[in-house]
């Protein structure tokens, strides 16, 4: 080999270890705006005060949805909390979550799921929704749900007598 061809290998060798090293740059930094993403999700739910707030009434008040709950004060609080979680099941089915990412969020979906009240109201908008030929608004949260087994196998059924049933459906 000439010099001119160690010059032309050294310039390959070069280029390819440039574009290894942007590589991993590039895997870095979508690792980070990942973090940067989950870590909004956190603050949200430990630190919104309307969500913090409908936590608590979902995890220790197993009554919540009752006759008053349809235009009620904590409707809106309840919709705008399962929505976030609902967002957070999205990403996690279409695959933008990996498990570690999403075990820090776990706890409040689980939660949710295995409360009563959230599991009668999720069944009552499912079954409205499917009368309505529409999608549910809560269709990833309660595929989440369903393919956990945290509810009842009964949820499919729209004449179950284990939730309450205060929609028109």
């Amino acid at each position: 080999m000439q010099t001119g061809d160690w010059i032309s290998l050294a310039s390959v060798i070069m280029v390819f270890l440039g574009a290894v090293w942007a590589f991993i740059q590039w895997q870095h930094s979508i690792k980070l705006k990942k973090s940067e993403f989950i870590l909004q999700f956190v603050k949200e739910l430990r630190y919104d005060k309307e969500i913090v707030n409908t936590m608590y009434i979902i995890e220790y008040d197993p009554n919540w949805y009752n006759n008053d709950f349809h235009g009620g004060k904590d409707e809106y609080n309840v919709d705008k909390f399962l929505s976030l979680l609902n967002y957070i099941c999205y990403m996690r089915k279409m695959k933008l979550l990996s498990e570690n990412e999403f075990k820090v969020l776990r706890y409040e979906i689980r939660r949710t799921c295995i409360s009563p009240s959230a599991q009668s109201y999720l069944w009552n908008l499912y079954h409205f929704s499917r009368k309505m030929s529409s999608p549910c608004s809560f269709e990833y949260l309660i595929d989440y749900g369903l393919g956990n087994n945290y509810f009842y196998p009964e949820f499919a059924n729209p004449n179950s007598g284990r939730y309450k049933k205060l929609l028109n459906f």
